[in-house]
């Protein structure tokens, strides 16, 4: 048993350490999550270190590899309780109810840290620390399944490259070099490291040059070096380029990172704009950002962004789709559903931001017709919102110039408007599973109100006026379905991101399209005339909802203390008798806007886009079709790939029979057959033999002893002999004669002895051996009888004499 377990355990050893420390290595580019790091950065390097030695010892008892993983979770998972719940635990360690709970809610108060404070988490908040040991325990672990237990350690560069795209999604700007430099050099010695180990296990030279001498038995360091060099050296590279075509405009990578009182001084960023807009209202001091001249006479509503993808937890903003051809500059594509015959004003507008407000949107009003602004802005044709294109462009210190279309639609207009588009129907009402509460509520509020514009109006009154809600900045952030059903049903307080949210959601629920925009409410006029300031107590949040022939239009649920003034078609009256009324979008679900059953005017396309098909959807569609297929493709031609370089490198007779026995034993795995490496050459030949099939024998031949063995294919049965000879040779001859590894002979002698395992097996075997080849994942083969033996760290090789 002691020879069992120190088998293989010094390079074991190492190689796990090198993983370990590659991973904590990485995880150092989180630093700028937290103002004190440490707090997660060192329980997480003695986490790594429990991995790595647990991880040792459970594969030097030659355990099934998952069995390897499913054990270390566990390990680490008894650790975690007993450093976040140890107090409440039996004697410490033994969990209990008591130490579940105090356990579960510790993740739970980490959560609320992360979606109140902005990155970095002040170092007073140190509940956020297990939701980052979390994190990074699950990378550790992945990285030492992959690099160790399956013996892959270029594939192990995926959850590393996982690591450094998290600081690239959340924070602005990217991962400092040193840090991408030390990951960089750890993965390389890891990638090192495992060739060693692997080399060192083979009985003889495998390359032109010795790789044992006569007089010693080290290996030659030159080409283990080689052969890493050349592997480490493509991850690194593609370390380097797949963070760069990682989309990065969708906002944020897990819940948080958003509110509350993170930052210092007067400054004020908008990056992540539910988040920073709390924060910055938050603030005692009033500072001021924007100053604009306009010959428009009520400059209200500076929009910087919109919010239109709702998950359940929080509004955010969708992936921007911004190609070249839609630079903001000179004249801007009409605004989606506003139709030519509707009244609308145009002013100018000149736009001087400040220093203090960094963001990477460009304040303008709703709707802008014309924008003239230095660097590379580009708007989405959806949105309308401009968004930077480089990295190193924000709005401080600009000045741009823009126009502004003032639209002034009517009541009438509004509320008789056609159905909406299928392109902006589907997206702009969907919803999570509601809580049907909330539902019931919308319903009611709106219950005698015939059309959806009436519902909104109602919607809105409710909110300002009859539905008992104050203003107020001491609630806690959130728009999730649980903050909103609080904030509808019970506490009935709380700040523009509250009820613009909750308009919003309440409206999808009534089948009306809406969204959120994030900006500024009004101004303050500085010279009585045609100069305002919009100042940090701006900052607003305001629904928007969709009405074909208008497009998007604003409505104004925050209570008057905070928005004194609705606009004006919600005020209006709307005249019965017109006739005109008769096409009203009705408020139960009307028949037009279904999806599968799009309108005239839809399929015309005006406005935001047509229904009928919906080119974004098939394309996508088509995507995942391809998506898919290269999955199911990848394992088939990962084997064909090892199979081609299998051969192109057998340029010697040793390295020619060392590839032939490779590939016999392959696609045995492959096939199911069973491979038992701790035997002999000749031993493995007669076993595997038994399962050779007659030529052109189909399944039903599994059912007959006759079908199979010897007899069956004596061809392959004689082939099989010669590669036995061969790999005898290359292992324990000092020379394999010329004649004796002739590449073509040898090779046919390999494809009849695989025909003849193919014709051995079932149908379903060939299948799942075409499809799934067992052979990618070294480990797991199976022997015959009870013997269950062969290391998952072996090289393949036979080590038995």
């Amino acid at each position: 048993m002691r020879d069992r377990l120190d088998l293989g355990l010094p390079g074991s050893a190492l190689t796990a350490g090198l993983a370990a420390l590659t991973a904590w290595v990485t995880l150092l580019v989180w630093s700028p999550f937290a103002e004190q790091p440490s707090t997660f950065l060192v329980p997480l390097a003695f986490g790594a270190l429990l991995v790595a030695v647990s991880g040792v010892l459970l594969r030097a008892a030659r355990l099934h590899p998952l069995l390897v993983l499913l054990v270390q979770v566990l390990v680490v998972g008894v650790w975690l309780h007993h450093r976040l719940a140890g107090p409440a635990a039996t004697w410490g360690w033994i969990p209990n109810a008591t130490s579940l709970e105090t356990f579960r809610l510790a993740f739970v108060d980490a959560a609320e840290v992360a979606r109140t404070y902005a990155a970095p988490v002040p170092a007073e908040a140190t509940a956020f620390a297990p939701l980052m040991i979390v994190a990074g325990m699950g990378m550790v672990l992945l990285v030492d399944f992959i690099a160790c237990t399956l013996r892959r350690a270029p594939v192990a560069g995926l959850p590393l490259l996982a690591a450094y795209t998290a600081p690239i999604s959340i924070l602005d700007g990217g991962v400092p070099w040193a840090k991408f430099a030390a990951g960089a050099l750890c993965f390389l010695f890891l990638i090192a490291a495992q060739e060693a180990t692997r080399l060192s296990q083979w009985g003889r030279q495998v390359s032109d040059h010795r790789m044992f001498d006569s007089q010693s038995t080290e290996v030659n360091s030159q080409a283990v070096w080689s052969s890493a060099r050349k592997i480490g050296v493509t991850a690194t590279g593609l370390s380097v380029l797949v963070p760069l075509l990682v989309p990065t405009l969708s906002l944020q990578l897990f819940d948080g990172f958003g509110n509350g009182p993170g930052g210092s001084g007067d400054s004020v960023s908008l990056t992540n704009p539910m988040a920073d807009m709390r924060r910055d209202l938050s603030r005692g001091r009033d500072v001021d950002l924007i100053t604009v001249r306009t010959d428009d006479p009520d400059p209200t509503y500076l929009r910087v962004t919109v919010l239109d993808r709702f998950d359940g937890d929080s509004w955010r903003p969708s992936e921007r789709d911004i190609p070249r051809d839609q630079s903001a500059q000179g004249l801007l594509p009409r605004p989606p559903g506003l139709d030519d015959e509707t009244e609308r004003e145009i002013y100018d507008w000149d736009v001087s931001i400040n220093d203090r407000f960094d963001s990477n949107w460009l304040p303008a009003p709703y709707p802008t017709h014309s924008l003239e602004a230095p660097g590379d802005w580009r708007y989405d044709v959806r949105t309308m919102d401009f968004i930077a294109a480089v990295d190193d462009l924000d709005t401080r210190g600009q000045s741009y110039e823009l126009q502004s279309l003032r639209v002034n639609p009517t009541a009438e207009e509004l509320a008789t408007s056609a159905p909406v588009p299928a392109t902006i129907f589907q997206p702009m009402t969907e919803l999570p599973d509601m809580p049907p509460a909330v539902t019931r509520l919308a319903l009611e509020v709106t219950r005698d109100q015939p059309t959806k514009f009436e519902q909104a109006v109602a919607l809105q009154r409710w909110f300002r006026v009859g539905g008992g809600f104050e203003y107020s900045l001491t609630r806690r952030p959130g728009t999730g379905l649980s903050e909103l059903e609080d904030f509808l049903l019970n506490d009935k307080s709380g700040y523009c991101e509250q009820f613009a949210t909750a308009m919003a959601t309440m409206g999808r629920a009534l089948k009306i399209p809406s969204r959120v925009a994030v900006g500024f409410l009004r101004p303050t006029s500085t010279d009585g005339g045609e100069t305002y300031t919009y100042s940090t107590h701006d900052l607003h949040a305001w629904p928007e909802m969709y009405f074909e022939g208008i497009g998007w239009v604003r409505f104004e649920p925050t209570p008057a203390v905070q928005a004194p003034t609705v606009p004006s078609y919600t005020r209006g009256t709307i005249d019965r008798d017109d006739p005109g009324s008769t096409t009203s979008s009705r408020a139960v679900a009307p028949t037009q806007n279904r999806i599968d059953q799009p309108t005239a005017s839809a399929a015309a396309g005006s406005g935001g886009g047509g229904g009928g098909i919906d080119l974004r959807f098939l394309v996508r569609t088509a995507g995942l079709v391809l998506l898919v297929a290269l999955v199911l493709l990848v394992p088939r031609l990962l084997r064909e790939l090892v199979r081609r370089r299998r051969w192109a490198t057998a340029t010697s007779p040793v390295l020619l029979a060392e590839a032939s026995w490779a590939e016999l034993r392959d696609t045995a795995r492959d096939l199911g057959v069973a491979w038992d490496d701790t035997v002999t050459v000749r031993s493995r030949a007669r076993e595997l033999v038994r399962s050779f099939g007659r030529p052109g024998g189909d399944e039903d031949a599994m059912t007959r002893a006759e079908a199979r063995g010897e007899d069956a294919n004596p061809e392959a049965a004689r082939s099989l002999d010669g590669l036995v000879r061969l790999v005898e040779l290359a292992r324990y001859a000092r020379e394999v004669p010329p004649s004796a590894a002739e590449v073509d002979a040898t090779r046919a002698d390999v494809a009849r002895c695989v025909e003849a395992l193919r014709a051995g097996a079932s149908r379903r075997a060939r299948t799942k051996a075409d499809w799934l080849p067992a052979s990618l994942i070294h480990g797991g083969a199976t022997t015959t009888g009870r013997r269950r033996q062969l290391r998952f760290d072996e090289p393949g090789v036979d080590r038995a004499v």
